[in-house]
């Protein structure tokens, strides 16, 4: 018997070896009883690891082996990596080494004083016992340490690298349903930050419905909310479609609520504007009061919980809906039984709660930990601005397509010139609504005038512009100008708005003063013109070089007659012409193509604006603008800066029509020019903006066959004819907004219009009275003989006294009766109250009392006075006559 210290030790390892099934089981014991949490994880301790360690050290003590040779199990690092994997704190695992060695070192000495009484030699062999132990137990644990922040560290990276892809990933689009959806996916999808597994096996979104619909007020209590997304990690498992993808297989994704939750548009036949199709959005429901979910939406915290048999309610949505028993009871996610953990977390961006996210996972899976929880805190962070990003996005897209839909015409008055179908089409989710319009507006002598108009840049100012702009063509359109003079005008008032958007002080308000006083104000009803000089002034007020806007940029040309201009100036060239049964060759575009000219030009100066921008500085728009006369078939038309019209004749010939080009409004100084050409009855005339052409990528020439084509092709209406075209030529989501008009022209026959030319003569007067009478007659009109012959009386007076022969009488028969009076003098006759002793001006106020409508409009040469007379329309009170 060794009587040394060593020998003592060897011995009493070698008696406890004999035992050491006792004494793995008392290790076992004592680490099961002090460290519960580290028995959670069957892949990272069992009885296995701890008999390891205690025979490994027994062996050493017994045959004197130096401690600091001894290899560390093999599985030992393994181990520490799987608890730092299970986000088993540090502290806890060296821990587990301490008390393995206070029970070992209890046994130890408690052998030796078996084996002998010698204190000496006790105290030494406790001592070389402790030393060896400790050195033991050090070296293991800075390893398994080293082990430990290694795999913290790369589990630390991983889940950096998932916020940083959760970040790429979730809020990819604008769509609030796609964007749950998102989370919800990646949050299910193997992950490389999680070794290719998921974060979670079962992932809910809900989101309060006040937030949903734009509501920044805070929700009233209970709070509703409705399922948006739900998804489940087992790919290849078939799932119920959730409420809110209606959808099957987990492995959907859900376009949940369908796009921008009702608030796209959609297009359906025979709405001459596109009217919002609301889709169906999930069932509303709430949570039970006091669970998990209902907390995180009221206290803003995050929960972690183990599930262990709680009930279900912890999980799915009250059935009862608050302020609503005749609600449906709402959807419940696919039941987790399994489910042993669970996260909850709210929603939250820019200080409001907008809804709650939960996770679940399985047996399959290791249950949550504070870590997961913060992990997912981050994700859901990044879910919650990119899902407040599409909430405001879609508010704010829903305001501008309402506002858009507001100012365009909601139906076409009734009219007998032309049969007409309109659309209007927004653009995509990036771009969304736009300037672009269209109106039908009757005129004086059963015309009516056609127009349609773009403006520069998307969103809610380019769509607030061109309501002022459509404003703005309705009351010039009223007073009669012709087209080419209407644009003049316009033009004008582009220029004002555009110096107002730009915030210009008094001193540019006072430069285009003369200007504004002379050509911006309401023109006179003979069509004023412009001043001298305005080409310069206006191109300085746009920042333009005033040479870039002379006749060696422009071309050569010659102003059109009667409209005041400048002579001298030019026009812009134009490539156009009848379509060949060939490849398109013209061009809808002033220059022959949207691609800019090397050389610069006033149209060139008009960049579209970018996709989704909402400029407020320079305004700049297009416009085409058609007066249809349905008695002489003649259509008059000018544009600014627009596409060309196509027109296609009653046999099926298809025509891009030539017209001058005109620059786009808002640069000011350059003239409109207008051409008049007449069509036979069905004639139809396609007026659109530049986005039909350039939808799906493709050049303008194939654009413009396209829309040919469409335009040819038998229909049984002008709306089918309408619908064609737009699926022709338009993709689901156009990059830009559309307006599409198309009219058929009609004609009155002579049975619907008589006239008669009149003598400068009072006597004149009863001769035109018994004309009208008797063609009333023939008519079957006689109900209106006594107001006609009163207005047709004042009328002609008028004429005879006051304007130059010759004056023409004329009657239309159509929706109502139109009676015109036309002479040759130039000036117009003014409503006015008469005093009591007056001889006259009794004619135009009696006029205006017993007609529906009356007023003047003016031509080149000579003015026309005209009345609508109604039946129905009641002899006024001669009291204030």
């Amino acid at each position: 018997m060794d009587p040394t210290a060593d020998g003592l030790v060897s011995r009493v390892a070698r008696e406890l070896g004999s035992k050491a099934d006792e004494l793995i089981a008392e290790v076992e014991c004592c680490l099961r009883s002090e460290l519960p949490d580290l028995w959670e994880y069957s892949d990272a301790m069992t009885s296995e690891n701890v008999a390891q360690h205690v025979v490994v050290v027994l062996s050493a003590l017994e045959h004197g082996v130096d401690t600091r040779a001894l290899e560390q199990p093999i599985a030992e690092l393994t181990r520490v990596r799987r608890l730092a994997r299970h986000g088993v704190p540090v502290s806890v695992v060296l821990r587990a080494f301490r008390l393995g060695q206070g029970v070992m070192l209890d046994r130890l000495l408690e052998g030796m004083a078996r084996l002998t009484d010698d204190a000496t030699l006790i105290s030494e062999a406790a001592r070389r016992l402790i030393v060896t132990a400790t050195g033991y137990v050090d070296r293991t644990s800075e390893q398994g340490v080293m082990a430990y922040e290694e795999e913290r560290d790369r589990r630390l990276r991983g889940r950096l690298s998932m916020v940083n892809e959760a970040s790429v990933r979730i809020g990819t689009t604008l769509d609030i349903a796609r964007t749950t959806q998102e989370l919800a996916d990646f949050a299910t999808q193997p992950l490389a930050g999680l070794a290719d597994r998921s974060f979670a096996d079962l992932v809910t979104v809900d989101l309060i419905d006040s937030a949903l619909h734009g509501h920044d007020a805070p929700p009233e209590e209970p709070l509703v909310l409705r399922r948006l997304a739900l998804r489940t990690s087992a790919a290849s498992e078939e799932q119920p479609g959730s409420a809110a993808s209606g959808t099957s297989g987990a492995g959907s994704n859900a376009g949940s609520a369908g796009s921008e939750l009702g608030l796209g548009v959609a297009f359906g036949q025979g709405s001459a504007v596109d009217s919002a199709t609301t889709v169906a959005l999930p069932k509303p429901h709430t949570f039970p009061a006091g669970s998990l979910p209902a907390r995180a939406l009221a206290t803003g915290h995050p929960f972690r919980h183990r599930l262990d048999g709680e009930p279900p309610d912890l999980i799915h949505p009250d059935r009862p809906v608050p302020r609503g028993a005749s609600a449906p009871p709402a959807p419940s996610a696919p039941s987790p039984p399994s489910s042993h953990s669970m996260l909850v977390v709210p929603l939250r961006a820019r200080g409001a709660t907008l809804g709650v996210a939960q996770f679940f996972r399985g047996p399959a899976s290791d249950p949550f930990d504070d870590e997961d929880l913060l992990l997912a805190q981050e994700i859901a962070a990044r879910a919650a601005v990119a899902v407040d990003n599409a909430r405001r996005y879609t508010h704010a897209r829903a305001t501008a397509i309402s506002l858009q839909r507001s100012l365009l015409p909601s139906r076409t008055p009734p009219q007998s010139a032309v049969e007409v179908a309109c659309r209007y089409r927004p653009a995509g989710d990036r771009a969304g609504v736009g300037g672009d319009w269209y109106d039908v507006i009757p005129l004086s002598g059963a015309r009516v005038a056609l127009v349609v108009g773009d403006v520069v840049g998307h969103g809610i100012h380019a769509a607030a512009t061109m309501g002022r702009l459509r404003t703005a063509v309705r009351t010039l359109a009223d007073i009669d100008l012709p087209p080419d003079e209407l644009l003049t005008h316009l033009d004008d008032v582009v220029i004002r708005l555009s110096a107002e958007a730009e915030g210009e002080g008094e001193a540019g308000d006072t430069g285009a003063g003369a200007r504004a006083g002379d050509t911006a104000g309401a023109p006179s009803p003979g069509g004023g013109g412009r001043s001298e000089g305005a080409g310069a002034r206006t191109a300085a007020g746009r920042g333009l070089p005033a040479e870039s806007l002379g006749a060696a940029d422009l071309g050569s040309g010659s102003s059109a007659p009667g409209g005041g201009r400048a002579t001298g100036e030019t026009a812009l060239p134009v490539t156009s012409g009848t379509l060949p049964s060939g490849p398109v060759a013209a061009s809808p575009y002033p220059s022959g193509s949207p691609s800019p000219s090397p050389q610069p030009s006033p149209a060139s100066s008009l960049s579209p604006a970018p996709v989704g921008s909402e400029s407020v500085g320079v305004i700049g728009a297009t416009c085409v603008y058609a007066v249809y006369d349905p008695v002489s078939r003649s259509c008059t038309l000018a544009r600014a800066g627009h596409v060309l019209p196509v027109v296609v004749a009653p046999d099926g010939a298809v025509d891009v029509l030539d017209l001058p080009p005109g620059p786009p409004l808002g640069l000011g100084g350059l003239p409109f020019e207008a051409v008049e050409v007449e069509w036979p009855e069905g004639t139809v005339l396609a007026l659109y903006t530049d986005g039909l052409l350039e939808a799906r990528g493709h050049d303008i020439e194939e654009g413009l066959a396209r829309l040919c084509d469409a335009l040819v092709r038998p229909a049984a209406s002008l709306e089918v004819t309408c619908d064609a075209v737009l699926g022709s030529l338009l993709p689901a989501r156009p990059p830009d907004d559309v307006a599409l008009l198309l009219a058929r022209t009609r004609t009155l026959g002579a049975e619907q219009v008589a006239d008669w030319d009149l003598e400068a003569d009072p006597a004149a007067v009863s001769r035109a009275r018994a004309n009208v009478a008797r063609q009333l007659a023939v008519w079957g009109l006689e109900e209106l003989d006594f107001l006609a012959e009163l207005v047709v009386s004042e009328l002609v007076t008028n004429a005879i006294r006051y304007g130059r022969p010759p004056i023409r009488l004329r009657l239309i028969h159509d929706r109502t009766l139109l009676c015109e009076v036309s002479d040759a003098g130039s000036t117009t006759p003014h409503l006015r109250r008469a005093r009591v002793f007056d001889e006259g001006g009794r004619g135009l106020l009696l006029v205006a009392q017993l007609a529906e409508r009356w007023g003047t409009r003016h031509a080149r040469r000579g003015k026309t006075v005209w009345a609508e007379l109604n039946a129905s329309a009641a002899l006024p009170d001669m009291t204030i006559l």
